[in-house]
């Protein structure tokens, strides 16, 4: 709680920092709105009955589906992906729900099995419900949230408890898949269903001067961000990368950049231990959970939450390919926010049982 807490705080510096520019405070104001919303859902996830939410499994699950297919008819598109529905306030975006009732479905399928996923057909099945929303969110077009769909499937399979060797043979099968695929796409012509811009930026990680002014120009300006803040930064609203406009989404994907630039080397460890913390205490939930479907909850959201960390700080650094996936927290942002939150408190709320069941 004191970690989401911190983080919510910081955001709020950083945004305003990435948007000084903006006349009014505009994005400060909308994102303080969005974290009194996001404080409602982390308050509704610990108190709600997981039994019950997690019985709802198969609604949430189709009615994730319906939306995902809603925003193809009344979505709002934006430099030329179709993700969100207007509602208003703040623009909705189905896909950012569709890993949370991913996670609820799963444990829920989980516990009806009752069985432990051991073999690799079982392995495979996680997987496989996991492919419907996966191609929906693809075809947005949004890789980044597609492969969190991938990322939550392992977490909530490993805590659902399949064996690591199983588990390793298929990542292993899927790892050779995909690298067969891109091999015969540049060799053989064959037909991906990425996006030109999104298979230059994969390559971009392993040859940073393919394309220096166009899928690497953010990532080559957020290295030089982050490199300049040294060792305690230039101090919030003092960065030139940021307050100069030459790294494009600041305020959102490229948040990290921000901080790099401001904060210095000292405060991006600081950031990185608080999620440390949070993803510690997410593990400790899960190990020490007294059902089984709470157990694959609090994995499930480890795992979501390490995949956001990993891939959003990795690619503002340059090791991981551009994907559109916010920093948990700190980005700015409604949809990512609010489900992130709510995910905490059922983190909270697994927690919360357990030391109700102990006093």
């Amino acid at each position: 709680m004191g970690c989401t807490v911190v983080l919510y705080l910081l955001s709020l510096a950083l945004i305003d920092s990435a948007t000084r520019d903006v006349p009014g405070h505009y994005y400060l104001k909308k994102q303080i709105l969005l974290t009194g919303l996001a404080i409602g859902a982390l308050v509704a996830g610990t108190f709600v009955n997981l039994d019950d939410l997690v019985g709802l499994g198969w609604y949430l699950y189709g009615g994730n589906m319906l939306l995902l297919a809603a925003v193809f008819v009344v979505g709002k598109s934006v430099m030329g992906s179709t993700r969100w529905i207007p509602l208003g306030v703040f623009d909705f975006q189905p896909s950012e729900v569709a890993k949370l009732a991913m996670i609820l479905f799963l444990a829920y399928m989980a516990d009806r099995r009752e069985r432990t996923p051991g073999t690799f057909w079982d392995v495979s099945f996680f997987y496989a419900v996991c492919a419907p929303p996966a191609v929906l969110i693809l075809l947005q077009p949004d890789l980044g949230t597609a492969l969190v769909l991938f990322a939550v499937a392992t977490g909530c399979v490993y805590f659902a408890g399949a064996p690591e060797k199983v588990l390793l043979r298929f990542l292993t099968i899927v790892a050779a898949t995909g690298v067969c695929l891109l091999l015969l796409h540049f060799y053989a012509g064959l037909k991906l269903p990425l996006e030109d811009y999104q298979i230059n930026r994969i390559l971009s990680v392993f040859d940073p001067q393919r394309d220096p002014l166009g899928s690497r120009y953010q990532v080559n300006q957020s290295i030089i961000a982050i490199g300049s803040g040294t060792w305690w930064g230039k101090g919030l609203a003092k960065g030139t990368q940021n307050r100069l406009g030459f790294i494009p989404e600041q305020h959102t994907d490229f948040i990290f950049s921000v901080a790099g630039e401001e904060l210095g080397f000292a405060g991006s460890v600081a950031i990185l231990s608080c999620y440390g913390l949070l993803l510690y205490r997410c593990i400790l939930a899960a190990s020490k959970a007294p059902t089984r479907r709470g157990t694959i909850v609090a994995g499930g959201v480890f795992s979501m939450l390490l995949f956001h960390i990993f891939v959003n700080v990795g690619m503002t650094i340059g090791i991981m390919p551009v994907t559109g996936v916010p920093l948990p927290f700190l980005s700015y942002g409604g949809s990512a926010l609010i489900v992130n939150s709510f995910a905490i408190g059922l983190v909270l709320n697994v927690g919360w049982t357990r030391q109700k069941i102990l006093f």
